[in-house]
């Protein structure tokens, strides 16, 4: 049996769960609930349930911020967004964040419980949209066919790598800065992060191949 403990400010989703997992069919049972985030914190005890299922928009609090003081309070356990929000922005930030799912609540019950058993696994279960826009995002170039960038990324990341500013890779490439910040930005969201240090930690940690290596080789 999966235990859970719901975070949502609307009653009548609390009890339309409920009403789908009761006690006596034995897949799954809600063991516990709060309307806000601080009464969450206060009154769930780690040791009743397997799993958090938390709405994105609580009464306070942002949701990443919200996301990460559960994280920190219930480390873990993991922790579902079961939310009618169904922004790709924000499905991909939660994601991110650490939810090991994303569930609509317009989901079945068997969608519900099929999340559930993977999630129980250990696995992070990614939506079709996440899925689609991550195929997507992929442009494949032969000079780095692992990343999918095209050829103007790579050029534009061989001198970024270097360390050099939009106004000097303007230059180099004979592009004007706006067009390098943009796909700056672009490349920043295929690798899914937020700002320019994050993109180089990245890029250091997937061992990013220069294009340029490729190019003289």
């Amino acid at each position: 049996m999966v235990r859970i403990f719901m975070i949502e400010d609307h009653q009548v989703t609390i009890s339309g769960l409920h009403s789908y997992f009761r006690p006596s069919r034995g897949e799954v049972k809600i063991t516990g609930s709060a309307t806000s985030l601080n009464e969450a914190v206060s009154i769930a005890d780690p040791e009743t349930f397997d799993v958090l299922f938390m709405d994105l928009w609580l009464p306070e609090g942002e949701p990443l911020d919200n996301f990460k003081q559960l994280s920190k309070k219930f480390s873990g356990k993991p922790i579902l967004l079961y939310t009618g929000e169904e922004s790709i922005h924000w499905q991909r930030k939660m994601f991110k964040a650490g939810a090991k799912a994303y569930i609509s609540k317009h989901a079945s019950k068997s969608e519900i419980l099929q999340t559930l058993e993977r999630v129980m696994k250990g696995e992070t279960v990614y939506t079709v949209s996440v899925n689609d826009f991550q195929s997507k995002r992929k442009i494949y170039s032969f000079r780095n066919p692992k990343y999918g960038l095209t050829e103007e990324q790579n050029e534009i990341l061989k001198y970024f790598i270097e360390g050099n500013p939009s106004k000097t890779i303007s230059k180099k490439i004979a592009k004007s800065i706006p067009t390098i910040d943009r796909a700056i930005r672009d490349i920043r969201e295929i690798f899914m992060v937020t700002n320019n240090l994050e993109l180089i930690k990245t890029l250091l940690k997937l061992d990013y191949e220069n294009p340029s290596d490729k190019s003289q080789q």
